[in-house]
């Protein structure tokens, strides 16, 4: 069954947009794999956070994902954007992945709100291949 998956860039603070690796890798193999993929780049045109919750109630997509590496900013990114999707009212499954919740899944869980936290390489999870 092909899924609309919304894959989210968060604003790094800086105007010096390089779109994320790891992102692209998982979009590649969602997109191999039949899903259709929509990329919400606040990164690059650096909506406010709340902007997702209005994206979201005007879209509907089976699963969000959100990839985060580690650091206070990206926390507080990472709380803010968690808000606005849990109170879309088209609310996805809600995974996030990297650098930044791997270490504490359960402390990311708990406070994000999302559904699943993904350890290790988010491509190698996500593929309905086996590794």
């Amino acid at each position: 069954m092909a899924l609309k998956v919304l894959l989210l860039v968060y604003d790094n603070g800086s105007y010096d947009h390089i779109f994320p690796m790891g992102v692209g890798a998982i979009a590649a193999i969602l997109k191999r794999d039949g899903h259709e993929i929509t990329v919400w780049n606040q990164d690059q045109h650096h909506w406010p956070d709340s902007q997702l919750r209005t994206y979201l109630d005007e879209n509907k997509f089976d699963v969000v994902l959100l990839s985060l590496i580690a650091g206070y900013y990206q926390y507080q990114k990472m709380k803010n954007l968690s808000k606005a999707i849990n109170s879309s009212k088209n609310r996805p499954f809600y995974a996030m992945g990297g650098y930044g919740p791997t270490p504490e899944p359960e402390f990311f869980l708990k406070k994000s709100g999302c559904d699943a936290v993904c350890m290790g390489e988010g491509e190698v999870t996500i593929s309905k291949d086996d590794p």
